[in-house]
Parts: structure tokens; C-alpha cells; sequence
């Protein structure tokens, strides 16, 4: 098998999967303010801004711009860690909340749509080789 002709197919498809409104709605949820609200939600509400550096792959410098902004907006918080005082926490605002829910309400409607027209073998073909790539990267690293 040449895997990298599949590579460079995968590469093509990437960029033209964006075209497809469920991608399009899945890729906002790892950018910016969308990624910190869906992280924090998917957190029990609250993380150090380092986790979130982590994630978005940024500097803790972009993180603390963007948590500035947020926290301007009314999204979320930060307030030091009752653990240890040393650190801090970021936690959602009921506002960030709503926001968030209705956002990923939104996602969820997209890519349902989307996978119930692959149908359901497809469907759950589509997600175990997806977790399939997910568990063998965090395996070797």
C-alpha cells in the first residue's frame, strides 16, 4: 500500500471537507473562544490557563489576550486556585455557558445530519476509525 499517495488524498480532502457545513461547524470548535468555552465545559466548568495553552497549542501569552476578551465579554472568570494561590483558575460565566450550549446544540444538529447520510454503517464506520487515530497517537506519545 502506497500510504503516501493516501496522505497526499487526505490532504486534498481536508481542505475541501470545509465545504461541508458539519466540518465547517467541528473546526470553529477548536479555534479561539469557541475552543476555550467547549474545553472549559468539557472541564466541569474551570482549568488553569495552561491547559488551555496546551490545547489550542498557543502561548500562555495568546491564552491570557484571549482570556482577556472573554472576560471583557462576560464569558468567563479567573480567580486564584483555592489549592494553591499561586495559580490560576478559569471558570465559565453563565453567559459563557448559554453561549456554549447553544453552539454546540448547533454542532450537534450539523453533524448528525451529516453522519445520518453516510447512514448507520458508515456512520459508526466513520467514528471507530477516528477514535482508531485518536488511540494510536496518544499511545505513542
Amino acid at each position: 500500500m502506497d500510504y503516501k499517495s493516501l496522505a497526499n488524498e487526505w490532504i486534498a480532502l481536508q481542505g475541501q471537507l470545509l465545504q461541508v457545513p458539519a466540518c465547517r461547524e467541528l473546526s470553529s470548535l477548536s479555534k479561539g473562544e469557541w475552543f476555550v468555552l467547549n474545553y472549559l465545559m468539557g472541564h466541569a466548568g474551570l482549568v488553569h490557563p495552561k491547559d488551555l495553552s496546551k490545547g489550542l497549542v498557543v502561548s500562555t501569552a495568546r491564552i491570557a489576550a484571549l482570556l482577556n476578551h472573554m472576560e471583557e465579554q462576560g464569558l468567563v472568570t479567573r480567580n486564584v486556585d483555592p489549592e494553591d494561590s499561586r495559580k490560576i483558575l478559569v471558570y465559565l460565566t453563565d453567559a459563557g455557558v448559554q453561549m456554549i450550549q447553544k453552539k454546540r446544540a448547533e454542532v450537534v444538529d450539523s453533524v448528525a445530519k451529516t453522519l445520518e447520510l453516510l447512514g448507520p454503517e458508515d456512520a459508526e464506520a466513520y467514528l471507530r476509525i477516528k477514535t482508531k487515530i485518536l488511540r494510536n497517537y496518544m499511545e505513542s506519545h
